[in-house]
Formats: C-alpha cells, sequence, structure tokens
C-alpha cells in the first residue's frame, strides 16, 4: 500500500486565470490544464519548465509549463510555499 505525498504548496489563481480556464473548449482540456496546475503543488519546477526572462511578478520569477497547446504562467512564493497561477492561455497568445 503506497501513501500519497502531501502537497508542499498551497495553489492559488489570479482572475485572469480562472476567466481563461473557463473559457476553455473542452471540460477534457479544462481537467488536463487544471491537473498540470495541480501537479507543481509538489514539484514547483517539473522537467520542462521554462524561468521567462525578462518577467518579474512583485520581484519573484515568472515561470511557464507546457499544457498542451496552453500555457500556464506562475511564480513560486518559497517563504509562503505558494504557487500563483498568473495567467493560462494559447500558446499563440500567452506572453502578450
Amino acid at each position: 500500500m503506497s501513501v500519497a505525498a502531501a502537497p508542499l504548496y498551497e495553489l492559488t489563481y489570479s482572475d485572469a486565470a480562472l476567466t481563461y480556464l473557463a473559457a476553455v473548449p473542452t471540460l477534457k482540456l479544462r481537467k488536463q490544464i487544471a491537473a498540470k496546475a495541480a501537479n507543481l503543488r509538489f514539484d514547483p519546477h517539473p522537467p520542462k519548465h521554462k524561468c521567462l526572462k525578462g518577467m518579474m511578478d512583485s520581484n519573484d520569477r515568472v515561470f511557464r509549463v507546457r499544457s498542451g497547446d496552453y500555457r500556464i504562467l506562475y511564480v513560486v512564493r518559497e517563504q509562503i510555499k505558494q504557487i500563483a497561477i498568473l495567467d493560462i492561455n494559447d500558446r499563440k497568445d500567452v506572453y502578450r
């Protein structure tokens, strides 16, 4: 019998991220994106994540992780053990 590890970080979403997630066309895609974001609670720096050069949010570095054709932009706030999802968007629009 295996015991699941407890999350290390609290997960929060910005209003913009929640609005976009609600507008994703299919339930399958919404679940895929939400699962990818939820996994950040256990590992905020998963394989293939990227630090976005020149992007900061309140002195925190902004990272991105892929979820299919979508990108999740987030910051890791180590002092309070929080992952803040800043934006979720299509890959062609997320950096605008």
